[in-house]
């Protein structure tokens, strides 16, 4: 069973009030992810940005459909996997001439994952993915360090205290 794609209809099918009350949960649950997400918002234009929050819902629907749960994501998380992302990419720019979106997915934390919410994100944006390549480059940094972060702050069982 695909865990996101499933995530993805279950998020797609919410009425504006289901929305509403999950987001406010999403919020209860990870406020220092969704203030990160916040910061973003003065780097994005309103439709990535929303659809970027919907994203991160969407993960956290797949987590929970596999069964996983997932921890507070703590601001030191987002440092680390932010840093280990953008020096992934940076490396990347070193080596290749052009970096295109299917070149970004092979150096991607979850390949697989990452196509998938890009797609995601595709579809839902109602422009498009952004044009220019650095916006783009930039939208798919942000995805990656939302996957990150969700599966670094997946809680091991046995396991005590926060990622």
């Amino acid at each position: 069973m695909n865990y996101l794609m499933s995530a993805v209809d279950r998020v797609r099918s919410w009425t504006d009030e289901e929305y509403g009350a999950n987001l406010g949960v999403f919020l209860d649950e990870q406020p220092m992810l969704f203030s990160w997400l916040i910061r973003l918002s003065e780097e994005f234009d309103d439709d990535v940005h929303e659809q970027l929050v919907r994203s991160a819902m969407v993960l956290r629907e797949g987590f929970r459909g596999m069964g996983l749960a997932v921890g507070t994501i703590s601001d030191a998380c987002i440092t680390d996997v932010t840093t280990e992302v953008v020096e992934a990419f940076e490396a990347l720019e070193n080596e290749v001439e052009v970096i295109d979106l299917e070149v970004i997915e092979k150096v991607a934390r979850s390949p697989f994952v990452h196509t998938e919410v890009r797609s995601f994100l595709h579809q839902e944006l109602r422009a498009g993915l952004p044009r220019g390549e650095a916006d783009q480059h930039n939208l798919m940094l942000v995805v990656d360090i939302l996957i990150g972060c969700f599966e670094e702050s997946v809680e091991q069982p046995g396991a005590s205290g926060q990622a």
